[in-house]
């Protein structure tokens, strides 16, 4: 039997699947179901602990847990919780019992929370979490039901760092959200404790179903002062607000009523229908806020909002209304989907001083509409503004346009706005900011607003502005970049402005500024800043503003001419109020000078150091400090000056009550300024201050008239000397003057009379003169006379008015009439005041003057047939001659730097007069030009007919530079000189009286090189010359001269002439080089030349002398003579001693240093090094004196303060006195040792023997304040010794008159001329010019007798002597000449005679 085999069918494969997959699926439940009960095991909550302690939140929070007891999923104990955050723990409980349903939410999307309860709960302080950007896509009201059986909290202890108080709560309520229900009661209460004041009461319950057509609200809020919620809002008052209503979902009516203190907070009508919710009525906000939330919403704020609540979505409609703001709007809010739904709001503002104080404006008006995703919506905005202005700037035809985006990092909002114009601004902006156009982005991100796109447009610039603003933080900032050209500031002049920065990011995430900023000076109006900085100046500096709110400035440079700053840096810190500043900057003007600040702005330390600001009067070593004190500001500062030590303490009374400035002291010039100023309610000053010191005394009283300044000023000099190099003297004066400093112009009354004021060798013998000014209009008067250089007496009255000035004046200097034809007349147009043509007249000639003077300058001179002998009146003793006629224009355009000049003068028989020559006439034409291309001169010069010279100097093109004599001095040179006739005519270019050199020169030189730096090539040849000085009598004959330029220098290959019998000569090279201070080295030898020949002094001189300068050694003179014969004649006159001021000096110039030669000049002050010997045969005579002197002596020091050592000794001599002879003896001398050459030492005696007694004079002690003593042998008293001198008898048997005269002659002897002296008094009160007392004369009839002579002119004198006999004389002398006199004497005792006299030393 065959065997049948059989097969089992195939099992598909999806079952091997579906089994291994179930195995799997059933393997992960189970593996899931062991983890959540295993979670649920002591082990398990552990674990869970664990991990809970090592999670932290985004936003840094982290959950502590001690332990967990009971269940996961049902009711469990947790014990020991605290939540900590960046800074640690910030709440603690010790028990919280949650019993829950977590599965719940798996389910059916419920919260289930049966109960959660704790007896204690501590909150520390307020959690420091860090900043979380909320999910965009979260829903405001998510879609889930929450249920909360109950809550209880029995005790929530909130610890005074949280309000500053303790506070324990009590918490208590219930929650049930669901779809179509919403249920919630909530009770919480604080409660009396130590410590605590309870009182807190908050109440709620909802309960609302739609489907069940119920709705309760009810709601109260009771917090009274002190409480947790005034302590958390600080509030200062207490709060209550209710909400109450009757009805159900149909229809349901309420109220929302609160009160803030005593004052309403709210009274509002709540209605609902079916869904739609009103609210109607009025607000206070002003009740609890304070600023602009106040000011916007007074008196109260009228609401009108509806919104229809369904599917988590709100469609509103509302309006808002206060006497400052309306608003308006409607829109949909989608709380499900978390959108608006174009939510549109209309904005406009009805007070703009509801913002601000200073904010105003007209028509502002602001709308946008909101469209989007509340995370990143859309806005579109329009804002408008007939004029907003914010203080005294206002932005007219404002329209600002854009449509912002939002993301989750930020809000961008493109700008494009216009402006007619921004006005109220400054000068330099407000021409700026014309037509102006804004376009691009602002961006707001972490509570900051930025942009670094905004390109600003107008007429005048074309930037780009960056912003940086932190509201929260109150930080404000902005740069600008971009450029400004030549842009005209009033009162400044014309700059051109360049910035460049950029927002940068800072290291803790924020942005900062960083930039740099250049500005140009094109040119500059205001003179005192030009003449400060020396011309145009660049500025640099670095900006910037860093996240940490700290504004900062660095390397500040400022080049200029005259002024620069080699350095600067500071900073401000906007939150603490800190500022730090350091400058160094160097002044031609001023020197170095140093500022420090530091401190705060409400407390600043300014300090100030400058070496040598001058200001004229030789300030140096200043030191000032200000410093913020509780009252205000102290202010002390201190330096020495020429004029003494300055010192001041200042207070600056500021904060409380009015301003005020305490003057504690103020010194200087050995003059007290004192008192205290007050600022009165309608603004001016009020107070006294007083000056006194160096002959001033005075006050100055201020006082309010009505809203403007008033001061009265009193000041009188009674014998003042103002120090100083060259001391003021003021023997009296007065002035009193009241003004009125008005708004609309200042009113000024007053005037002064001043005498006998000498400033060095400047006098001015009286001076008076008034001023009555009111607005504008008035007169000033003014009379002096006095001397200048020469003498002068002037008259001059103004009429003044706001459009035209009328001007006279008349007087005379050094003997020279002048005057106005009629009165000058300017007057005003516009910005421009124009002179009249005046009419200047002198005896030898007019002057027509014209011009204008405003935006333009200009001035026209007309000169018509002019004697040049003019120019004496300024410079006497030149001996000028001839007669000049020409034209001189000067215009110079608003703007421009170049004037443009052109003088044209022919002077006709131009003549200079020496002693006893007078040069042979020339005829001279000059042109001279001036302009933007550059300067000429042209010369031409004619004698008898023929030219002898020409001369043209070419400044083409003009040269850069910052001011126009640098432009000029830097320019190329060219031209030349051809001259070939007198050199009186060159001589007459130095303008130096009383010398004269004449006589036939040839010269011929080529220009070139720089004004500064010049060249020369050519000769100069002559050997014929003569010089003359008029003072000293010296004469130069046959002066010959051979000399050549070679480009900087003249090399003078020799110079030789004829002095008396003796002669001189030199060589070497004169350097006409600027920049390289003149080098020189020149060397002469005199042979017996005799240098002075004039009736008062003869001397001959024999010995070498080198001069050399460069800017290394200096200037020096250093010589070896030998005096082989001087004459000196003594000559007394009997005016009064003036001492001699030295020092006088410009305000702008700057002290010399000895020795040193000025930059780029000729050396002010030569070096000394000179000996000079004689072995005899120096004759002085005069005075009573006849002497021959030797000497040997070395000086040294300086040109304007010599120093001489080494004596002068008596070889023989006699000395008359009082009718007597004294034998000078030969061991006296005179002593220099280095001192002021005018005080050597004298030791000098004389003796002579009347009567029987040898009378010896000794004179010692110094030349400033000799010692006179008299001694005799035998010994006699002084008095008796000198009666003997005078009388030729004893003391004892004087006639009165006798005695007088010892008397007043013993008394200058001992007291320097003080005390009495009876003939003197009667002498100067009589205006005799002599007066004398005369011993007896036995020939001639005559006892002791009183003589008394007067000068009737300058060469006539009359003399008249008589005695208490009845003797009387006249004496007439008439001066023919120098050295020839007619005498006449007549006596009363007969006799009379007529004589000659010849004299004359030899």
């Amino acid at each position: 039997m065959a065997e049948t085999e059989t097969t089992a069918p195939a099992r598909p494969r999806w079952m091997a699947v579906a089994k291994w997959a179930g195995i799997a699926v059933a393997s992960l439940l189970l593996l899931l179901l062991l983890v959540v009960l295993g979670l649920n095991t002591a082990p398990g909550r552990r674990f869970l602990v664990d991990r809970v302690a090592g999670f932290e939140t985004e936003s840094g929070m982290r959950v502590g847990i001690g332990r967990i007891d009971g269940s996961l999923y049902g009711r469990m104990i947790l014990r020991s919780v605290e939540l900590r955050d960046t800074q640690g723990a910030f709440a603690r409980a010790g028990e919280i019992t949650v019993n829950w349903r977590p599965f719940a939410y798996l389910g059916s999307s419920k919260v289930d929370v049966r109960e959660l309860l704790s007896p204690e709960i501590r909150l520390l302080r307020m959690p420091a979490l860090k900043p979380v950007a909320p999910d965009p896509d979260a829903p405001i009201l998510p879609d889930i039901d929450v249920a909360i059986g109950k809550v209880a909290i029995d005790r929530i202890v909130i610890e005074p760092p949280v309000t500053g108080k303790l506070h324990v709560a009590r918490l208590a309520g219930s929650a049930d959200i669901a779809s179509g229900r919403a249920r919630m009661t909530l009770d919480a209460r604080t409660l009396k404790a130590a410590g605590a004041a309870g009182g807190d009461v908050l109440t709620l319950r909802l309960d609302a179903m739609p489907a069940a057509n119920r709705l309760l609200i009810d709601a109260a809020l009771v917090a009274p002062k002190g409480g947790l919620v005034d302590s958390y809002a600080a509030l200062g008052k207490p709060l209550s607000i209710k909400l109450a209503g009757q009805g159900d979902w149909a229809a349901w009516n309420g109220t929302l009523t609160g009160r803030a203190g005593d004052a309403p907070l709210a009274d509002i009508r709540l209605t609902a229908r079916d869904g739609r919710f009103t609210l109607k009525g009025d607000a206070v906000p002003g009740t609890l806020y304070a600023g602009p939330a106040e000011r916007l919403t007074a008196p109260k704020l009228a609401l009108d909002i509806a919104a229809t609540l369904g599917e988590r979505r709100a469609d509103l409609r509302f309006a808002a209304r206060s006497d400052a703001l309306a608003v308006d709007g409607s829109g949909l809010v989608d709380l499900g989907q978390n959108r608006f739904g174009n939510l549109k709001i209309a904005a406009k503002l009805l007070t703009p001083g509801a913002i601000a104080e200073n904010v105003r404006g007209r028509d502002v008006a602001f709308s946008a509409t909101i469209d989007g995703p509340f995370a990143t919506p859309t806005i579109a905005y329009d804002l408008s503004a007939t004029s907003i202005g914010f203080g005294t700037m206002a932005v007219e035809g404002l329209r600002a346009q854009g449509r912002a985006t939002i993301d989750a990092k930020r809000i961008l909002i493109p700008v494009s706005a216009t402006a007619r114009r921004v006005s109220g601004l400054n000068a330099a902006a407000g021409g700026l900011l014309t037509g102006l156009k804004i376009d691009g982005d602002l961006a707001w991100s972490d509570g900051r607003l930025m942009s670094d796109n905004l390109r600003l447009r107008s007429s005048q610039i074309d930037a780009t502005a960056l912003i940086l603003v932190d509201p929260a933080k109150g930080r404000y900032t902005g740069a600008i970049k971009g450029r400004v050209n030549d842009y005209r500031i009033d009162g400044l002049g014309r700059i051109s402005l360049t910035t460049d920065a950029k927002l940068v990011p800072g290291p803790k995430g924020g942005f900062g500024i960083q930039g740099v900023v250049r500005v140009l000076t094109r040119s500059l109006d205001n003179a005192t800043l030009r003449d400060t900085l020396g011309g145009n100046a660049v500025t640099t500096a670095r900006f910037g503003f860093d996240e940490n709110g700290t504004a900062s400035l660095t390397g500040l440079r400022l080049t200029a001419p005259a002024f620069t700053i080699t350095g600067g840096s500071g900073s401000y810190n906007i939150d603490t109020g800190r500022i730090a500043l350091n400058a160094r900057a160097m002044s031609k003007l001023y020197g170095p000078i140093a500022v420090t600040a530091s401190g705060t702005l409400e407390r600043p330390l300014v300090r100030l150091r400058a070496a040598r600001p001058g200001f004229g009067v030789d300030l140096r070593d200043v030191e000032a400090e200000l410093r913020g004190v509780p009252t205000g500001y102290a202010v002390r500062a201190k330096g020495v000056s020429a004029y003494g030590p300055l010192d001041a303490d200042l207070l600056v009374r500021y904060g409380r009550g009015p301003m005020g400035l305490d003057i504690r002291k103020a010194t200087f010039a050995g003059i007290d300024l004192s008192g205290s100023l007050t600022q009165t309610r309608q603004g001016p000053f009020a107070g006294t201050l007083t000056v006194a010191g160096s002959g001033l005394n005075g006050s100055a009283v201020l006082a309010a008239a009505g809203a403007d300044q008033r001061v009265d000023l009193d000041v009188k000099a009674a014998a003042a000397r103002i120090p100083g190099p060259v001391p003021i003297v003021i023997g009296a004066g007065t002035i009193t003057a009241r003004a009125v400093l008005a708004s609309s112009g200042p009113s000024i009354n007053g005037r002064f009379t001043l005498q006998d004021v000498r400033q060095g060798e400047n006098m001015i013998n009286r001076a008076q003169g008034r001023i009555a000014y009111d607005k504008g209009r008035g007169t000033v008067a003014l009379i002096a006379d006095g001397r200048s250089g020469v003498p002068f007496d002037v008259q001059m009255q103004a009429s003044l008015a706001p459009d035209r000035v009328v001007a006279n004046a008349k007087g005379r200097a050094n003997g020279i009439a002048f005057s106005l034809a009629a009165p000058a007349v300017a007057t005003k147009a516009g910005a421009d005041w124009t002179l009249q043509p005046a009419t200047l007249v002198v005896p030898q000639g007019k002057v027509e003057l014209s011009g204008t003077y405003g935006r333009a300058t200009a001035l026209k001179a007309r000169l018509a047939n002019m004697d040049v002998s003019i120019v004496q009146a300024f410079m006497p003793g030149l001996g000028l001659g001839g007669r000049a006629t020409g034209t001189i224009d000067y215009s110079q355009p608003a703007g421009a730097t170049v004037p443009a000049v052109r003088a044209r003068l022919d002077i006709a028989r131009f003549t200079r007069t020496a002693a006893y020559v007078v040069s042979a006439p020339v005829d001279i034409a000059l042109l001279g030009t001036l302009g933007e291309g550059g300067g000429e001169m042209r010369a031409l010069i004619r004698r008898g007919g023929g030219i002898v010279g020409r001369m043209q100097a070419r400044l083409v093109p003009l040269a850069e530079g910052a001011t126009l004599s640098e432009r000029l001095f830097a320019a190329p040179l060219s031209g030349g000189i051809r001259y070939n006739g007198p050199a009186e005519v060159l001589w007459t270019l130095t303008g130096i009286g009383g010398q004269t050199v004449s006589g036939p020169v040839a010269v011929g030189a080529d220009f070139g090189g720089r004004l500064d730096r010049p060249t020369l090539t050519g000769v100069v040849r002559a050997n014929a010359l003569r010089y003359q000085n008029d003072t000293y009598g010296t004469v130069i004959s046959d002066l010959a001269i051979d000399g050549r330029f070679t480009q900087s220098s003249l090399i003078l290959t020799k110079l030789t002439g004829k002095a008396g019998a003796g002669s001189l000569s030199a060589s070497g090279t004169i350097g006409l080089d600027a920049a390289s201070g003149f080098p020189s080295d020149l060397k002469a030898e005199l042979r017996r030349a005799q240098l002075a020949r004039s009736d008062a002094l003869g001397a001959t001189v024999s010995g070498t002398i080198a001069i050399t300068n460069s800017k290394a050694a200096g200037a020096l003179i250093k010589g070896d003579l030998t005096i082989p014969e001087a004459r000196y004649q003594i000559i007394r006159q009997g005016a009064a001693e003036v001492p001699e001021l030295t020092g006088i000096r410009r305000r702008t110039d700057q002290p010399v240093k000895p020795g040193a030669a000025q930059d780029g000049g000729v050396p002010s002050d030569w070096k000394l090094d000179i000996r000079i010997r004689a072995d005899n045969k120096l004759f002085v005579s005069g005075m009573g004196l006849e002497a021959e002197w030797a000497t040997d002596l070395r000086v040294g020091g300086t040109a304007t303060d010599p120093r001489v050592t080494g004596t002068l000794q008596v070889v023989r001599g006699t000395y008359s006195f009082a009718g007597r002879r004294f034998d000078l003896d030969e061991d006296g001398e005179v002593r220099f040792q280095g001192g002021p050459i005018t005080d050597p030492q004298l030791d000098l005696s004389a003796d002579t023997t009347v009567e029987g007694v040898t009378a010896t004079i000794n004179i010692g002690g110094r030349a400033m304040n000799p010692q006179v003593t008299f001694t005799s042998t035998p010994n006699l008293p002084q008095d008796e010794v000198l009666s003997r001198l005078l009388f030729g008898s004893s003391v004892t048997s004087l006639s009165p008159t006798q005695a007088i005269q010892l008397a007043a002659a013993l008394n200058s002897l001992r007291g320097s001329g003080g005390g009495l002296n009876p003939l003197g008094k009667l002498r100067s009160a009589s205006g005799i010019d002599r007066l004398r007392v005369l011993g007896a004369d036995k020939t001639a009839g005559r006892g002791t007798a009183l003589a008394a002579g007067q000068y009737i002119s300058n060469d006539i004198y009359v003399e008249i002597i008589t005695d208490a006999r009845g003797f009387t004389a006249t004496q007439l002398e008439i001066a023919l000449s120098k050295a020839l006199s007619i005498l006449s004497q007549t006596g009363s005792f007969g006799g009379s005679n007529v004589g000659l006299r010849y004299s004359k030393d030899y």
